[in-house]
């Protein structure tokens, strides 16, 4: 939206700038309190098919439907995630590599171990490597390209609730 914003201001406006330093999101945030699970992600290497910011409801649509997919191979009686409960909040740095937080809220009437399953599912294909011909390959998932069967991002860290 602010990319949009500033294409189509006044030359004047749009040639402003302002310095800023870019820090982690901050640590037990409310968004994170209210997960059932946490993972932060960062971009690790350069793709140059990285998604514009702008194409943030694309790249939830993907993610949205990829932790249901999940979901089902686990625990196909499960209800699915409503769109409320998956969020994604990220930037990219000043070397242009997203870092971001994946979150999953609390469900009412899910057993909480079920949705860290999926969540914890979700992480191990961010950040880790697989061929082509394995299996597990269809949901390798990179936030950063909004890709499936790839990603240039790291898993830093995962928090889970405890109640």
């Amino acid at each position: 939206m602010t990319l949009r914003t500033f294409q189509t201001a006044p030359q004047w406006l749009s040639e402003r700038s302002i310095s800023a330093q870019w820090t982690s999101l901050s640590e037990s945030s409310e968004l994170e309190r209210k997960s059932s699970i946490c993972i932060r992600v960062k971009q690790i290497c350069t793709d140059p098919t990285t998604s514009s910011l702008h194409e943030v409801a694309r790249l939830m649509e993907r993610l949205h439907g990829l932790i249901n997919e999940i979901q089902r191979q686990h625990s196909p009686e499960l209800r699915s995630f409503a769109v409320n409960e998956v969020n994604l909040t990220g930037y990219t740095d000043e070397h242009n590599m997203l870092q971001a937080m994946i979150t999953l809220k609390k469900r009412q009437g899910v057993e909480i171990g079920s949705d860290q399953i999926t969540g914890l599912t979700l992480a191990f294909f961010i950040g880790n490597s697989t061929l082509s011909t394995d299996s597990c390959h269809e949901y390798k998932w990179c936030p950063a390209s909004n890709r499936i069967g790839v990603t240039s991002c790291g898993v830093m860290q995962i928090m889970k609730a405890t109640s």
